[in-house]
């Protein structure tokens, strides 16, 4: 298989899981019709939010929760028919120096696919067996697969080592397949894999709290969740958002990002903790490829008509902001009025410079 096409098949079954405390890549395993990831990306959640690039965000429960090997389960909601990855077969070789692709979502930056090589294709490490790749992997990477140049998945990538460079681990196929056969023999329900004994300990086994087979205690969290407590501020903007008919955990990307998917337009609202302000953006459409100075001028017009709004270009892309709103400055009401009058602009701006400029929408290829 080519490289080209192993990224294309990686980047049809790979998803974004977002929870209030970060994000994470996940990947579906079509033959067992579910969502592989890293425990750690969906810790203290039941339930966590999917999206892929052309499946809208849909909340989905975690099925099994593994802090021994680091892996989670979730389930592939109805409706969403991305493409899907295979395990590698049972004995299937790794080499060192076997090219190898990592996917995921690195540091917020959607679909990013990563080359490289295995620098050790067993590493032991705490008594589990991890693949050691140069390949680039990054915060948000975590969950996503790791694939051979067959496009089979021989690993998840789980961590690096912060002190070196190119030093990623991902947890060797062999033992996802145990998680997956043992998480089968337990009759498919909600489980969670003891990190002392190893057993799966399920919600009617559970014994007050403690593992049924050791005694150990097990983490609460994995069973009932955890409770999310927004800051003050981003308490505020969530119930904003609530009052205008958000769901606020379909909107939530994170602590303090969110985003309103509006028909074909992505409306991002960012809080900054450290200066306690609230901002906006919004990419309306991509600069047309004849005429850009029509356009231009007529941005230019418009950010000189309008001080309240911000036009600019990025990379090609025509971006739509309001002035930034200071944590002091935010009064619910207004900013409710506000942020309807946002998104209303962003549609009104997006159809004047896609239809009289020949924009082109954000969603299509140049």
């Amino acid at each position: 298989m080519t490289q080209q096409k192993t990224s294309e098949l990686a980047a049809d079954a790979t998803v974004r899981i977002m929870t209030p405390w970060g994000l994470g890549t996940g990947f579906l395993l079509g033959d067992y019709e579910l969502i592989v990831t890293n425990r750690h990306v969906v810790q203290g959640c039941r339930q966590v939010v999917l999206a892929t690039e052309t499946f809208k965000k849909r909340i989905a429960n975690v099925l099994y929760a593994d802090p021994l090997y680091d892996l989670a389960f979730v389930e592939q909601p109805d409706g969403l028919t991305v493409g899907s990855l295979q395990l590698a077969f049972d004995g299937y070789k790794v080499n060192d120096g076997d090219q190898i692709l990592a996917v995921g979502h690195p540091l917020g930056l959607k679909y990013t696919n990563t080359n490289g090589i295995v620098s050790k294709a067993s590493r032991n490490i705490d008594g589990l067996t991890y693949i050691q790749t140069d390949a680039a992997i990054n915060p948000g990477n975590s969950g996503g697969p790791l694939l051979s140049s067959e496009g089979l998945v021989i690993g998840v990538n789980t961590f690096i080592m912060s002190e070196g460079q190119n030093l990623g681990f991902a947890l060797h196929y062999s033992l996802l397949k145990k998680a997956l056969d043992d998480y089968e023999a337990a009759g498919k329900v909600y489980a969670v894999r003891c990190a002392s004994c190893a057993n799966l300990v399920t919600e009617t086994t559970l014994q007050a709290g403690y593992c049924p087979y050791c005694g150990v205690k097990m983490n609460q969290d994995d069973f009932k969740g955890k409770l999310y407590i927004p800051g003050v501020m981003e308490r505020k903007i969530e119930d904003m958002l609530t009052a205008l008919g958000y769901d606020i955990n379909i909107v939530r990307e994170s602590r303090d990002s969110w985003i309103i998917s509006d028909e074909n337009l992505d409306i991002n609202i960012n809080y900054t903790p450290e200066n306690g302000h609230i901002s906006t953006s919004c990419v309306l459409c991509r600069l047309p490829q004849e005429d850009i100075g029509r356009m231009y001028g007529f941005l230019l017009q418009q950010n000189y008509k309008t001080p309240s709004l911000s036009f600019s270009v990025t990379g090609g892309q025509v971006m739509l902001a309001t002035r930034r709103i200071s944590h002091s400055d935010f009064h619910p009401d207004t900013c409710c009025a506000l942020l309807e009058g946002y998104i209303s602009a962003c549609h009104r701006y997006s159809d004047i410079l896609i239809n009289r400029y020949h924009g082109i929408p954000s969603g299509v290829l140049q």
